[in-house]
C-alpha cells in the first residue's frame, strides 16, 4: 500500500468565495459558483499539509446514508470518529437517514454540510444544477493531495467517477486492488461432489449433469429424492449466470461496441436451459420468492447443492449454520462456466470497477468552509486517515505488529459477537468514501473465503461494461425508458424459464423491447460509453 501524504492545517479561508461560491446557512441565498475547468491531476499540485487543520469553531455537519452501528445511535459514539475529529481539530456531528430522507433532503434547501449517498444515475448533476451540492475540482486540485494520487494512478478510475460533464462532484468509495472486488460468485456443495465422486462443472452442459446426478443420487441420504439442487434468494443470481453465454444486460462484444444481451440469440438459450432446469426439478421452483430465512431453511435441511451468494454474507455465514447441523458440510467456489467460444465470462462490474458501490461524499452550498470539508473528505484517503477508519483506535481495536495494523481481540474474539458486528461498533472497513485496505481483507477473510476469491477472480471481464454517466438529455432513455423496458423483461424471463409463457412467442417478446425503445437504450448507453472512451484517451495523455 503506498504511503500519501497527510492532510494539512494552513488553508486560505479568503479563497472560499472564488472557489466555490457557496452559500450560507439563508437558504434564500443563490449564489453560484464558478468551476468552469475539470481537475487535471497531472498539473494539479494540491497543499502538503499536516494536521490538525481545524481551529476551536471548525465544525462540519454531515448527513450518511449509511446505518449506524449495531449498538450505537450514529457514527457519533464510534471511537474512531471521535480520533478523526481530534486528530483534526473538527467536531463531527453525523446524521443517519435513510433513502427517503436522503431523498426529502435533496428535496429542500435544508442541507447539512456533507451528504454521503449512494448517488444514482444522474443524481450528482440534478444536484449540482439545483445548487444543492458543489462542484469539486477546483477545491481537490488544491486541498485533496491524497485522492488527487489515487486518480492520478488510477486513469480508468478517473474516467468513470468524473460526470458526463467532464466535472467531479463527490469523493467516493474506492475498492483499488482486484481482490476487494471478488467477493460474490456460484459456490457449490463439495462434499456432496465427493460423496457421488462427481467433478466439478466446467461449462453448462457438465453442470445439467451434475446437478441430476444429486437429484437423483440422494447425497443427502435420507432416502428420498428430496434435494432441490440449484436454489436462489429472491432471484439472486440469476443476473449473473448470463455470463456462461457470455453475454449480460448490456455488454461489450468483440470489437468493442455495446450490445444487449436480450437481443442476441444466446439469452434464449440461456432461458431455454433455465427452463429446462426448472422442468426437471433440478432449479428450486421458488427460485424468484425464496426469503433468507427460507434460503437458509432448504439448506440446512440438507436439500439444496448450489447458490450464489458472498464469499463473507454467504459462504463464510452459511458454513457458520451448517457447522453444529452437518460436520461432513463443504462448499467450494465454482468457477465462471466456459461459454460456447471457450472464455470463462464474469461481466459483474462490481469485479472490475473501483467504483461500482456508487458511493460517493459531496460536499453541499449550505456549507460556509467547503476548504475544511475537502480536507476533511480527503484525510480518508490517505494512509493515516484509511487505518483508522478501517482499524480504528490504536491499542483498543488493533495494535502494530511487524508495521502491519492488526485487530486486537476485541474484534476477533469477543464471546459471543460475530467479528463482523465488532467491525460494525469500531471501524467502517467495509464501506466509507475512503479507499478499502488489503489489511482488512487479509484479517477478515477466512482462508474458505480467499480460497473462493481466488476461484471466482479467474475469469474473462473483457465484456464489461465500465461506470457510465448519462448528460440531463439522456437520462430519460438511460433511466426512465429502460426501468420500464427491464420490469417487462424481469416479468418475461420468469415466464419463460417456469412455462408460463411458450418459447413459440419468443420472437413476439423481443419486438415488444424493440418497440419500447430498447435499441434507443443501447445507443445512449453506446455513446455514453464512447464518452467514456475519450475522456479515459485525455486522461493518459
Amino acid at each position: 500500500m503506498r504511503k500519501r501524504n497527510s492532510i494539512i492545517c494552513i488553508a486560505a479561508i479568503t479563497a472560499l468565495a472564488l472557489l466555490s461560491g457557496c452559500k450560507s446557512n439563508d437558504t434564500s441565498t443563490n449564489v453560484t459558483q464558478e468551476v468552469t475547468t475539470p481537475l487535471n491531476v497531472n498539473t494539479a499540485t494540491p497543499e502538503e499539509i499536516t494536521l490538525p487543520f481545524g481551529n476551536n469553531d471548525s465544525k462540519l455537519t454531515i448527513a450518511v446514508i449509511l446505518t449506524a452501528p449495531t449498538g450505537k445511535s450514529s457514527f457519533n459514539e464510534i471511537p474512531l470518529f471521535q480520533e478523526y475529529a481530534k486528530r483534526t481539530n473538527v467536531q463531527l456531528d453525523f446524521q443517519h437517514v435513510t433513502n427517503e430522507k436522503m431523498n426529502l433532503l435533496l428535496a429542500s434547501n435544508d442541507l447539512p454540510d456533507i451528504l454521503i449517498n449512494y448517488w444514482s444515475d444522474g443524481q450528482e448533476k440534478t444536484a449540482y444544477n439545483n445548487q444543492q451540492i458543489l462542484r469539486l475540482d477546483d477545491l481537490m486540485g488544491q486541498y485533496a493531495p491524497n485522492y488527487v494520487e489515487i486518480l492520478k494512478e488510477n486513469p480508468s478510475l478517473h474516467a468513470q467517477a468524473v460526470d458526463a460533464d467532464g466535472f467531479l462532484y463527490s469523493f467516493q468509495f474506492l475498492r483499488n486492488e482486484p481482490e476487494l472486488r471478488v467477493f460474490n460468485g456460484f459456490m457449490i456443495r463439495q462434499d456432496w461432489l465427493d460423496k457421488l465422486n462427481l467433478e466439478m462443472p466446467t461449462n453448462t452442459d457438465e453442470l445439467y449433469a451434475v446437478l441430476k446426478a444429486i437429484k437423483e443420487g440422494d447425497p443427502n441420504g435420507n432416502g428420498e429424492a428430496d434435494e432441490i439442487p440449484f436454489i436462489m434468494e429472491s432471484g439472486n443470481g440469476l443476473s449473473y449466470l448470463s455470463a456462461w453465454w457470455g453475454i449480460a444486460s448490456f455488454y461489450l462484444d468483440d470489437n468493442n461496441n455495446l450490445q444487449c444481451g436480450w437481443l442476441q440469440p444466446e439469452y434464449k438459450e440461456m432461458l431455454q436451459y433455465l427452463n429446462r432446469l426448472y422442468n426437471e426439478g433440478l432449479l428450486d421452483p421458488d427460485y424468484a420468492i425464496t426469503e433468507r430465512n427460507q434460503f437458509d431453511t432448504k439448506i440446512s435441511n440438507g436439500q439444496a447443492a448450489m447458490w450464489f451468494g458472498l464469499a463473507g454474507g454467504g459462504l463464510a455465514r452459511i458454513n457458520t449454520l451448517m457447522e453444529p447441523i452437518d460436520p461432513n458440510f463443504e462448499l467450494s467456489a465454482m468457477p465462471w462456466l466456459t461459454s460456447s467460444n471457450g472464455k470463462n465470462y464474469n461481466l459483474n462490474l462490481e469485479y472490475t470497477s473501483p467504483l461500482s458501490a456508487r458511493m460517493g461524499l459531496s460536499i453541499t452550498t449550505a456549507c460556509k468552509d467547503p476548504v475544511t470539508a475537502t480536507k476533511f473528505a480527503d484525510y480518508a484517503y490517505s494512509k493515516e486517515g484509511q487505518t483508522l477508519l478501517s482499524f480504528g483506535v490504536e491499542g483498543e481495536s488493533y495494535t502494530m505488529k511487524d508495521g502491519v495494523p492488526t485487530y486486537t481481540e476485541l474484534i476477533t474474539n469477543t464471546p459471543g459477537k460475530a467479528m463482523s458486528e465488532m467491525l460494525g461498533q469500531y471501524t467502517v472497513a467495509t464501506g466509507y468514501p475512503m479507499e478499502q485496505s488489503m489489511d482488512y481483507f487479509d484479517q477478515y477473510m477466512a482462508p474458505e473465503q480467499k480460497a473462493a476469491i481466488d476461484v471466482w477472480k479467474d475469469c474473462d471481464t473483457t465484456r464489461t461494461v465500465p461506470v457510465l454517466k448519462f448528460t440531463d438529455e439522456e437520462l430519460d432513455t438511460a433511466i426512465t425508458t429502460f426501468n420500464e423496458i427491464n420490469s417487462y423483461n424481469n416479468e418475461m424471463i420468469n415466464k419463460f424459464i417456469t412455462g408460463r409463457e411458450s418459447f413459440d412467442n419468443y420472437e413476439d417478446y423481443q419486438k415488444t423491447l424493440i418497440n419500447m425503445g430498447i435499441e434507443d437504450v443501447v445507443k445512449v448507453n453506446q455513446t455514453a460509453y464512447e464518452r467514456y472512451s475519450n475522456t479515459l484517451k485525455e486522461i493518459e495523455e
